[in-house]
């Protein structure tokens, strides 16, 4: 994440999340751990709110979109 650039949006509208979208699994529980800080930051930064919501409905069975649009 050393060369990550700023963005004005915190998710990314062009690619939909959906529950099975063909990727590989990633870590769940390294996943579980970045939303969990998300959610907590959330709790000051109310532009994240949905962003971070959406992702937090695959905590169960994250893939690597998933973890990418969590990064």
């Amino acid at each position: 994440m050393n060369m990550a650039k700023d963005v004005h949006t915190p998710m990314s509208t062009s690619s939909p999340l959906t529950l099975s979208d063909g990727s590989a699994s990633t870590d769940s529980t390294k996943y579980r751990k970045v939303i969990g800080a998300l959610q907590y930051l959330g709790l000051t930064r109310p532009d994240i709110a949905f962003a971070v919501n959406r992702l937090s409905q695959f905590m169960h069975k994250p893939t690597k979109c998933h973890w990418t649009a969590a990064k």
